[in-house]
């Protein structure tokens, strides 16, 4: 300011002049971008009230007694699974629920995924009873297992089969998720063991990260992830929460 204050008047005019113009300038940046963001805002709140959850479950709900009525029951039988997968994960997204919980939520959830793979794979989910109360963050499995569903059987000719396990281990919860698929070449299996996931523009890796994020964020260095794999032969990925007495009903 005292450079310009001592330069001549008709250089002060100028650089006066131009500081004005900068500042409306940055006045009317701050403006665009304040109506960009109420813009944004606006489309958010109108996708939402568009997804609204009451509106989901019941147009799901009238589609269902459609197909009952037709008595397309298989129609009827996944519309019912879809309904109920989305009214789990919307409600309290981060919420706990018990074991058991959360296993029939991924039955229906793996259910669908037949449904809509034309049944080109198996699956059994066994829950010991001495863990089913016990408690656990919701929606942290179903990532790991739809990997293993759309990666790990890709390209295997022999029939697919997936094997969920969920037991306690002393004072841990130990779920065990094992396909027979394609497995993972070590290189790739070391990057993955760092934390490295492999670079993709596919949602389940992004479902991955997010998952062990949650984890980290939920239990910090209790929370354990174990990955084997053999190429041809199939991957099991075991994961470790704490139990805490307090977590069981």
């Amino acid at each position: 300011v005292n450079q310009i204050e001592n330069m001549p008047t008709e250089i002060r005019i100028i650089g006066d002049s131009f500081n004005q113009m900068m500042g409306e300038l940055q006045k009317s940046v701050k403006k665009e971008k304040e109506a960009q963001e109420q813009m944004r805002n606006a489309e958010i709140k109108a996708l939402e009230a568009q997804i609204n959850p009451h509106f989901l479950y019941n147009t799901l709900d009238t589609i269902n007694w459609m197909a009952i009525d037709r008595e397309a029951y298989d129609v009827s039988n996944a519309i019912g699974s879809l309904a109920y997968i989305l009214r789990y994960g919307i409600n309290n997204s981060n919420g706990i629920v018990t074991v058991q919980e959360e296993a029939e939520w991924l039955k229906q959830y793996i259910f669908l995924q037949q449904t809509r793979l034309k049944n080109t794979f198996t699956c059994e989910v066994h829950v010991e009873p001495d863990c089913r109360m016990v408690k656990i963050h919701k929606l942290l499995l179903q990532p790991f297992v739809e990997n293993a569903i759309l990666h790990g059987f890709e390209n295997v000719g022999r029939a697919h089969r997936l094997l969920v396990s969920i037991r306690k281990e002393e004072k841990e919860l130990c779920v065990r998720i094992e396909d027979n698929g394609k497995g993972i070449p070590e290189d790739v299996l070391e990057k993955i063991r760092e934390g490295n996931l492999p670079k993709t523009s596919e949602k389940n890796h992004i479902g991955m990260e997010n998952a062990i994020m949650r984890m980290r964020m939920y239990y910090g260095e209790k929370a354990k992830i174990r990955i084997e794999s053999e190429v041809d032969k199939g991957t099991v990925v075991t994961l470790l929460f704490p139990v805490d007495e307090g977590e069981e009903e």
